[in-house]
């Protein structure tokens, strides 16, 4: 078995006809069936079978197919890799977040220059479920999410826990007080992600009525409302407290709400070098202070 069979096998899955996959390879048809048979002799398995004039993968064979698409996309990653340090003689920092880490990057991104003026770095920015899929196709070095359960495949190093806070314009009164309580500003406009369902519970439980009620699907929509004056924002901490901008300010709540906690995960028996390496360790520093 090489990579070969393994990219034959691949395209023809993703065209589902000989004839196309053969077309979309520039080789015959003949030779990619030879391909195809050859393979499914070395494994001892039918991969896929004839139906309508198309081919289907078995149960077997959909079950080899995940496995096919991490080698390649594995494979690819490496070629990718060794094609940039060629031309560039250096290598690429791949890094993935999601939104509430998106404050800390500047900071984080300076220290890691400071020391590596030849690297290049690739962010990724998405939903957890998205990074968390990029890393398993090793397409990241490693990523900052929130994370609700542990993957067993994943090295998932605990941060902390995600604090939300208070994010108000600084014409607000409120704005020169910590340990804000929520219910002594119910006649403001309340601003805050869709996605915070831990915060539509805890307005529920607390009985919490606000004058209105924005809701927004990114953390970024509601920072820029608040900045217009259109109101009050719960947010993570961790975004509020590093966003750094003269019209807003961040305040502790009195509150215990939490989301899910934050953590720092790449794939288990991941080789890194030592640069990628001490750079996982200073993110880990930075964001556990």
């Amino acid at each position: 078995m090489d990579i070969k069979q393994l990219r034959y096998f691949h395209e023809i899955v993703k065209h589902g006809k000989v004839s196309r996959a053969a077309n979309s390879l520039y080789v015959s048809q003949p030779s990619l069936s030879m391909s195809l048979s050859k393979l499914e002799n070395e494994i001892g398995f039918k991969l896929l079978e004839r139906n309508d004039g198309t081919f289907k993968l078995t149960d077997a064979g959909a079950e080899f197919y995940k496995h096919v698409k991490l080698v390649l996309s594995i494979f690819e990653n490496m070629e990718d890799e060794v094609e940039y340090i060629g031309k560039r003689g250096s290598g690429q920092l791949k890094m993935g977040i999601t939104e509430l880490f998106r404050a800390v990057i500047p900071e984080l991104f300076d220290i890691f220059l400071e020391s590596n003026n030849n690297f290049d770095i690739k962010l990724t920015e998405g939903t957890t479920s998205h990074i968390i899929d990029q890393l398993r196709m090793h397409q990241l070095h490693f990523g900052l999410t929130t994370l609700s359960y542990l993957d067993e495949d994943m090295e998932s190093i605990y941060l902390g826990p995600n604090i939300h806070s208070l994010l108000v314009h600084r014409d607000i009164p409120l704005s020169e007080l910590n340990n804000v309580s929520l219910q002594n500003y119910q006649n403001h406009t309340l601003i805050f992600s869709e996605g915070s369902y831990e915060l539509n519970e805890f307005l529920h439980k607390n009985n919490l009525k606000f004058r209105n009620v924005i809701r927004v699907d990114t953390i970024g929509t509601a920072v820029r409302l608040v900045k217009k004056g259109l109101g009050i924002a719960v947010m993570p901490e961790l975004y509020a407290s590093n966003y750094t901008d003269d019209d807003v300010t961040s305040i502790s709540l009195d509150y215990d709400l939490k989301g899910p906690d934050l953590y720092l995960s790449y794939m288990k028996n991941r080789y890194f070098t030592s640069d990628i390496e001490k750079f996982i360790n200073v993110t880990k520093e930075y964001l556990e202070n």
